[in-house]
């Protein structure tokens, strides 16, 4: 039983918002359905209403005229947790009750794959999808990327909440940007340059041979490093050169931290070019792509090195940033290549972004922090700090570095040993395990870029779907609310 103190006020409202803003999208979705005259529509629009009723309901409670009290970290974590649970739940319905989807548990974890962009799916026959389910899917990644987060944090202090909470609660990363005393006026601005991103990837990518309509389901998909795609064969049903090197630049752009994007916006460009996160994560690219290159043309002759660095590349890219987007299936390159790859996914893109993963920030940090141990065991009583982008950062953060790998680790354990027990062989355990604690999407074995997760037990697509929900929300955000000391008051 929960203890007194909690502001439900707050958290009603903020849920309530949300489940509005949800609805909107969802309305596009209908619309685009109308359009091509397809018989989603009807339930786009029934699920449509239905979440504008529900969320204006919680969006009224209380009295309005009545200020908000400013919210803590427990009505923050608690919001944002349930906020995840409820965009799946009603985003869910419409795949449900149009009978696209019929069972509700494959439904749920196909939407909340969508929110959490990892891009894992139980679909078989994608293209089998009227043309409106289609768009709310990549809807859901393109709302589950950092659109949602800014987009609610801009509207927090109508609420008179404090942003800056919700901000630690959500976005992910080891450290912020000092940016809480005009959270709101950054967020806005930040989501103008994912939608300003969005716009232009759909402009690029119409210039190719995609048409319009999958232009835009795979630019929502692509900036928010989701990989949602609506043909089977993924990227690989168009074949072009141009489209793979567009969507590459901007699952780099997705996985980057979107506060460089504002210092360029203010035109400090010092501070982007000397990111040490920055420069690790384009490094480790380069070096993993290089490699993986070097190997496929030495163990199959009869690719071309051109060939063989267009898909190294474009794999590597596309895990590393957990897009999961797939021009090959690279299950049958064998455990070298596996290894290499499931690193990438553990590793992942940058705090701040739309990627999901440990982050290169921590990685950067991580191997400082072991470096320094070395000076410090040589020499005991001198300070010798750890530094990021010049900065000596504070015992506190490196504490709570080594207990959110430490948990990490330990949860890839935990998933990976019971996935284990219901059945799944070695490799796909360990590649689903780590596929959606990352929000990548693609494992594997049968779970690889050709396969589909629809073989899976519910109780595991139940579990892989709360593992995407840890992941997403940077563990401590989610699992806290487990802890006894959440709810005292």
């Amino acid at each position: 039983m929960t203890g007194p103190g909690l502001n439900w006020k707050f958290v009603f409202k903020v849920l309530g918002m949300t489940l509005v803003l949800e609805s909107f999208f969802m309305l596009c979705a209908a619309g685009v359905a109308y359009a091509y005259k397809g018989w989603d529509a009807q339930y786009l629009l029934m699920t449509s209403l239905l979440s504008l009723f529900c969320g204006s309901l919680l969006a009224l409670s209380g009295d309005l005229k009545e200020r908000v009290r400013t919210v803590g970290k427990r009505e923050s974590f608690l919001t944002v947790t349930l906020a995840w649970v409820l965009f799946t739940f009603f985003g869910a319905i419409p795949f449900c009750i149009s009978g696209a989807i019929p069972s509700f548990t494959n439904a749920f974890f196909e939407t909340m794959s969508g929110f959490t962009t990892t891009g894992a799916s139980i679909l078989v026959d994608i293209e089998a999808l009227p043309k409106g389910l289609l768009l709310w899917r990549s809807m859901t990644q393109w709302l589950g990327g950092i659109g949602m987060v800014v987009f609610s944090l801009a509207l927090l202090p109508l609420l008179g909440g404090e942003a800056g909470q919700l901000m630690d609660a959500e976005m992910s990363g080891l450290i912020h940007e000092k940016f809480r005393p005009r959270v709101a006026k950054v967020a806005k601005r930040i989501w103008g340059i994912y939608m300003s991103f969005t716009l232009l990837l759909i402009l690029l990518l119409y210039l190719g041979p995609m048409d319009l309509y999958d232009s835009v389901c795979h630019a929502f998909t692509t900036i928010s490093t989701g990989g949602y795609s609506t043909k089977q064969a993924s990227i690989a049903y168009w074949n072009s050169t141009y489209i793979e090197g567009v969507i590459i630049v901007f699952m780099i752009l997705g996985a980057t931290n979107f506060s460089l994007f504002y210092f360029l916006f203010k035109r400090n460009f010092k501070r982007v070019l000397n990111d040490e996160e920055l420069r690790w994560f384009l490094g480790i690219i380069a070096t993993i792509t290089l490699l993986i290159t070097i190997v496929l043309w030495r163990n199959h002759p009869e690719m071309q090195i051109l060939e063989s660095f267009r898909t190294s590349i474009f794999q590597v890219v596309s895990l590393i940033t957990t897009t999961g987007f797939a021009t090959t299936d690279f299950v049958p390159w064998g455990p070298f290549f596996w290894m290499l790859l499931l690193l990438s996914m553990v590793i992942c893109g940058c705090a701040g972004s739309t990627s999901g993963g440990i982050k290169i920030v921590r990685l950067v940090v991580l191997i400082k922090n072991s470096l320094s141990e070395f000076g410090r065991l040589i020499h005991p009583k001198a300070i010798i700090p750890v530094r990021l982008n010049g900065n000596a950062l504070s015992l506190n953060i490196i504490q709570r570095l080594l207990a959110f790998i430490f948990l990490y680790i330990l949860i890839l354990v935990f998933s990976f040993s019971i996935l284990l027990f219901n059945g799944l062989s070695f490799e796909e355990a360990i590649g689903a395990s780590v596929s959606c604690m990352g929000n990548v999407g693609p494992g594997l074995g049968m779970l690889g870029p050709s396969g589909s997760y629809a073989e899976l037990s519910d109780f595991l697509k139940w579990f892989l779907s709360f593992l995407m929900l840890v992941g997403r929300l940077e563990i401590f955000t989610i699992l806290i609310l487990f802890t006894p000391g959440f709810w005292k008051k």
